[in-house]
């Protein structure tokens, strides 16, 4: 085994740990990046294939000019960006299709329109009553930590359409069920991203806006900021524990190990078990919960859809939840990408990847009224549960009583060397990558304050062992 010193070890390679590593590696202080698996990006991954001469997202891929710390990044990394087509909004039932804008819903009648905002603008009134530091100190944590989103709905919405609009609304954001998800955190959730009507069907704030992508797909992001690290990052080596000592902490991995003065944790929830950590994190950590997501793309010779649409589906034969006209610029042919979430996520392991394919067509099929869908020219999927050092996707949730637990919210015992980042840590910008980035820089700016007034500064040689 190789042993190295350093003053820092960042174990995680996503755009999380790769923020950090990067602040830190700015104020001179000696980083070491060390990622389990064989790729940097963590949930951003862009997958190509030289013979049809297309890229494709799977993982994290949208980014917005609000997003003011990742969209800096951006900048300063020198990443292009490009901008989506104003978005159209396609919805599928059992009882047809209804098209409409971000200004408008697909109903005529007042009573159920009044039911959507009732819905919509109570959650962010009570959202807006969250600390987002401290969601426990809100003045009903306890009572809304003990419901579930499911309660929350059953005792707000009236129609049977508004409640369908409801739980999507929780499955496309959680990746899970409204029975499964703790109503304060996703109060708290709803808050981060900007409000209940920022993430409806109803979006004029972010039609206004515009969404972007990043040129070469959001892992070119991270695979550049890798590159500029250098030799600092190390990839296949898992690392089993993380040991507090009086001078220090010592990582050790499957082929190395470092010694150093801090460590900063950028890993999804699911990795914490995987090591042994002396000292432990607190106990609720370990429960907070990966959602459940396939992630799909079908390429087609023509876009037979129409630019910059959007799709949710809500009928028993279609596992795909939500949707989104996918065409990249510099791609020789369209793209769609549809969304499996939650239960329907479960359901679609027992589907073979031909069955997944067929309902993903047969749902564009109907939407959009054309045979073309049938005839793709290649398909791709990702599903995110099976990816070993993730673990789900597209962030962790939490259940009924764990936000209140132990009161831990990427936070570490301060008087320790062991400090979170990743986006389950963050309090701006919670599950998106605007999350990442700011938890990274916050873990940065703790480790640089920490290392400061560390009095130990003498780093040995690397010694092979």
């Amino acid at each position: 085994m190789t042993e190295h010193s350093c003053d820092v070890v960042v174990v995680g390679a996503g755009l999380s740990g790769l923020t950090a590593a990067r602040l830190l590696h700015e104020q001179d202080i000696s980083v070491a990046v060390v990622e389990a698996s064989g790729r940097v990006g963590g949930r951003a991954l862009t997958l190509e294939n030289a013979e049809t001469g297309v890229a494709s997202d799977q993982g994290a891929s949208l980014c917005v000019p609000a997003q003011t710390t990742l969209w800096q990044l951006l900048k300063d990394v020198g990443m292009e960006v490009w901008q989506l087509a104003p978005a159209q909004s396609v919805y599928v039932t059992e009882d047809g299709v209804w098209r409409f804008t971000p200004t408008s819903l697909p109903t005529w009648n007042p009573l159920v329109r009044l039911d959507h905002y009732n819905v919509f603008s109570t959650m962010d009134k009570l959202a807006n009553q969250i600390p987002p530091e401290e969601p426990w100190e809100a003045s009903s944590a306890q009572e809304w930590d003990s419901s579930t989103m499911e309660d929350f709905f059953n005792r707000t919405v009236w129609f049977k359409s508004v409640r369908r609009i409801a739980d999507a609304f929780v499955r496309v954001l959680a990746c899970a069920e409204p029975e499964d998800v703790s109503m304060l955190w996703f109060l708290w959730l709803v808050r981060q991203t900007g409000g209940g009507r920022w993430a409806t069907l109803v979006n004029p704030a972010a039609a206004g806006a515009g969404q972007f992508r990043v040129r070469g797909g959001m892992q070119h992001l991270c695979k550049v900021m890798a590159e500029q690290l250098g030799d600092k990052v190390t990839l296949n080596c898992p690392i089993n524990k993380v040991e507090s000592m009086e001078d220090g902490v010592l990582v050790t991995g499957s082929t190395d190990s470092w010694k150093a003065k801090a460590v900063v944790l950028a890993v999804p929830p699911p990795c914490y078990s995987k090591m042994s950590l002396s000292p432990p994190l607190p106990e609720s950590v370990h429960h907070i919960t990966m959602g459940h997501v396939y992630r799909c793309t079908l390429y087609y010779r023509n876009n037979f859809w129409g630019n910059g649409v959007l799709l949710y589906a809500d009928y028993a034969d279609c596992p795909f939840v939500h949707g989104n006209d996918d065409t990249i610029p510099e791609n020789k042919y369209p793209a769609f990408t549809g969304f499996i979430t939650g239960r329907k996520a479960k359901e679609a392991t027992q589907m073979t990847k031909e069955q997944r394919k067929e309902a993903f067509c047969k749902c564009l099929a109907k939407a959009f009224s054309s045979e073309e869908a049938f005839e793709p020219l290649d398909y791709v999927e990702k599903n995110w549960n099976e990816e070993e050092f993730i673990g789900g996707g597209f962030y962790g949730f939490c259940a009924p009583a764990v936000l209140t637990s132990n009161n831990i919210c990427g936070r570490c015992d301060p008087a320790g060397r062991v400090f979170l980042a990743g986006m389950e840590s963050a309090t701006c910008g919670y599950g998106s990558m605007e999350g990442a980035v700011w938890a990274g820089k916050r873990a940065a700016q703790q480790v640089i304050e920490f290392v400061s007034q560390d009095t130990d500064s003498s780093h040995p040689a690397d010694t092979q062992g």
